[in-house]
């Protein structure tokens, strides 16, 4: 016969091992989830940079479509960033330590591309989107070389 405490003993493991790979799978989506908002912001900047370039014609159509995406997938953002998502824990990721020690400035870097891609997107014409588009490559630079580690 099993003894009360062993047997609580075992049901607290079993419930803690239970604990720990749901919060695996949670900080496994969380990091999923944020790679595939970077892989659209990457698309959306793809379709402007040869806009940007002279070499496509400008098309408003193709730049909003570009960041209605990105901001589709990037639309749970504030709820990916869990202490269990930080560097070093049971699944890769990209992001820097600084995110989380220099919350601040994350949150900083974050508000900076999100006025940039506004200003994007409220642009009209082929002039105003070239005079928007640089902040906007400014902010992705300015997040990538403080909060993102090189591959």
């Amino acid at each position: 016969m099993v003894s009360k405490t062993v047997l609580g003993l075992f049901t607290a493991g079993v419930i803690a091992l239970c604990c720990t790979s749901a919060a695996m799978a949670d900080a496994k989506a969380s990091i999923e989830a944020r790679q595939a908002c970077m892989k659209a912001n990457g698309g959306m900047i793809k379709v402007m940079v040869p806009i940007i370039k002279g070499q496509k014609p400008y098309d408003k159509a193709a730049i909003d479509a570009s960041i209605a995406n990105a901001q589709k997938a990037c639309g749970g953002w504030a709820d990916w960033w869990g202490a269990d998502t930080k560097p070093g824990g049971a699944v890769k990721t990209e992001a820097k330590a600084e995110i989380w020690s220099d919350a601040a400035g994350f949150e900083a870097a974050g508000k900076a591309y999100v006025t940039a891609e506004a200003a994007v997107q409220a642009s009209t014409d082929e002039a105003s989107f070239k005079a928007a588009f640089p902040a906007l490559g400014k902010a992705c630079q300015g997040c990538h070389e403080k909060f993102r580690q090189a591959d």
